[in-house]
């Protein structure tokens, strides 16, 4: 029971297990914890930095102090100066929270999230400091992104072909952008907080107003029968579009002006910012980075609509698609934007453990259980408690772990493996398959009635080949994270290669893109990545070839030309399975499903 516990024991395991870098510092600044999270984080082993004070190693290139620092040694003033060019700095309770970029031992820049809180002796003297960092470097990027989107807008907007007005409520220039001084023959500074009617001929004014106060929207548009005249006085014909908008409580317009006998020329500018514009837009609006999830096409805009409806609920989630469709990351999204995001996200994949240890990994054992159970351990349900439990493959699961699962859930209570005690447990499950799990209960493989407790609100994530668009957005997301790892000038995908990527049905889907654009750019000699026919592993050639065959036949040749490249082999590093970026248990699915006889190494 936990009653029985060394609380120290409790606390330190439970510190280990946090998948948040976070390490604890002594009163002499010392290092006595450094967990797993902070090795994978800052590339330092704990066995080289426990019992030193070198822990700053992890995130500056030189020494200084830290948080944790700070609170032992009560220099909170300092924070100031330490941060001065933080993003945020802020103070709850006895809590420090900051944000800055850092440098990581391999140079690597990092911009981090960190939370810094003292432990208190009984005379209220800090004896020691947990500190936290969360790795918001990816996060950073897209907000710079955002803004260098913002400001190509501004410059697309200066250089446009067509005039461009904006107007407020009471039709007083704000905007006057380059084509428009052209057009009218008048500088941007004399035309600020002039009436726009002044640029329109006298009988034309009114209905010119009625179309600056309309309220239609997303535009109106007025193709013939108002006049202009420039400043110097000449007149001529105009088409215009009048889009309203509202900003900060106040009501303006953007108007776009054309000349009407130069109407040709304007519509192929039009064009032209038009597709900037759009692009822009949806780099600002979209959400290729949900979550930390790259994905601009609209059948994910529909899969993060419903992420975002149940996330707040306790409602279990089930996660149907095929491997390497990013279903992990869906998960980490529901926790992160539910109520439990401050408890832990605790991940089972059900596919790679033997179904001997699934119990025991899943409800934990007592000692003595079984031949090697030397010591009590606690199962991923009580680490999830007050979190989030996420069972990845859950359709691998044995029918003895089923009918344990199933009670878990219903009572919300369960006992270790050898134990007799029950435990009370407060978690909230979410599922991931890649299975049917339909036509596995109609086959007897998997309880009806755990399907029908997991599957109450069930996402369908899109695989690759269905949402096509994406392909380029990934491809450049890989290829900026891959080239930077490596330290390759590589800057761009070529044409011909984009364009076969792009073709391929992906059978391995987002994880075998990733894989593939890895190898080439380790390979990439030149600024401009190409994917060859050695490397892309049967990837369509770019040149015109006779018509493929149905979506099946392209894979089960695909999976063929991949079984004989490696030997018939199917699991392992060099295997098939790691080719193709799938878990060997799907790869054997699929063949079954396509009539791929077994390799003898199957």
């Amino acid at each position: 029971m936990l009653d029985d516990l060394d609380p120290k024991t409790f606390a330190a395991h439970l510190l280990q297990q946090l998948p948040v870098p976070t390490f604890v510092l002594d009163g002499r600044h010392r290092v006595s914890m450094w967990n797993r999270a902070c090795e994978q984080f800052t590339g330092i082993a704990a066995a080289d930095v426990v019992g030193t004070d070198q822990h700053w190693r992890g995130f500056y290139t030189e020494r200084r102090p830290c948080l944790a620092d700070l609170l032992l040694d009560g220099e909170l003033g300092g924070l100031s100066q330490l941060y001065a060019h933080a993003a945020r700095s802020t103070y709850l309770a006895d809590t420090w929270h900051a944000e800055n970029w850092g440098v990581m031992p391999d140079g690597r820049p990092v911009y981090v999230a960190v939370v810094a809180g003292p432990i208190t002796d009984a005379q209220g003297r800090v004896v020691a400091v947990v500190e936290s960092q969360r790795d918001m470097t990816a996060q950073k990027l897209a907000e710079q992104a955002l803004q260098d989107s913002e400001q190509r807008l501004s410059a697309i907007l200066g250089s446009a072909m067509d005039a461009i007005v904006t107007v407020d409520d009471r039709h007083r220039i704000t905007l006057f952008n380059a084509a428009a001084q052209r057009m009218f023959r008048c500088a941007a500074d004399l035309a600020q907080d002039q009436p726009l009617e002044r640029f329109i001929v006298p009988s034309h004014r009114a209905l010119f107003q009625q179309f600056l106060d309309t309220r239609q929207a997303p535009a109106a548009w007025a193709p013939q029968g108002l006049i202009a005249q420039r400043a110097d006085g000449e007149a001529f014909p105009i088409e215009a579009t009048f889009s309203p908008l509202e900003l900060a409580g106040r009501r303006y317009c953007t108007v776009i002006l054309r000349d009407v006998n130069d109407r040709r020329q304007a519509e192929q500018a039009l064009s032209r910012l038009q597709s900037e514009k759009g692009y822009l837009e949806e780099q600002a609006n979209s959400d290729h980075n949900f979550q930390e999830i790259v994905s601009g096409a609209a059948e994910m805009a529909a899969v993060f609509e419903q992420i975002r409806l149940v996330a707040p609920a306790d409602t279990p989630v089930l996660l149907l698609g095929e491997t390497g469709t990013g279903k992990e990351l869906l998960a980490g999204a529901i926790h992160n934007l539910s109520g439990r995001q401050d408890g832990m996200l605790v991940k089972v994949n059900c596919a790679a453990l033997p179904a001997e240890l699934i119990e025991s990994e899943l409800f934990g054992h007592e000692k003595g259980a079984f031949t090697g159970a030397t010591q009590q351990r606690k199962g991923r349900f009580e680490l999830a408690d007050g979190g989030t439990l996420f069972l990845d493959e859950v359709g691998e699961l044995p029918p003895a772990a089923q009918a344990k699962l199933l009670r878990a859930l219903q009572e919300q209570e369960f006992e270790r493996v050898g134990g007799t005690v029950t435990l009370k447990v407060n978690v909230r499950l979410i599922a991931a398959t890649n299975r049917d799990l339909a036509e596995e209960v109609a086959a007897g493989r998997f309880r009806a009635d755990l399907y029908y407790r997991l599957n109450v609100f069930p996402v369908q994530v899109p695989a690759l080949r269905e949402r096509r668009s994406d392909v380029p957005l990934l491809a450049r997301h890989f290829l900026a994270k891959y080239a930077k790892k490596f330290g390759k000038p590589v800057t761009d995908i070529a044409p011909a290669a984009l364009a076969r990527l792009s073709d391929y049905a992906w059978p391995g889907n987002v994880r075998e893109l990733q894989n593939v654009i890895e190898r080439a750019v380790i390979l990439a000699r030149g600024p401009l990545l190409e994917i060859d026919q050695a490397l892309s592993l049967g990837l369509p050639d770019s040149r015109p070839a006779a018509p493929a065959g149905t979506l099946e036949e392209v894979e089960r040749n695909h999976i063929l030309q991949v079984l004989e490249q490696t030997g018939g082999v199917i699991a392992g590093p060099r295997g098939a399975a790691a080719v193709l970026g799938l878990n060997p248990n799907t790869l054997r699915s699929r063949m079954q499903k396509l009539g791929i006889a077994k390799p003898r190494s199957y």
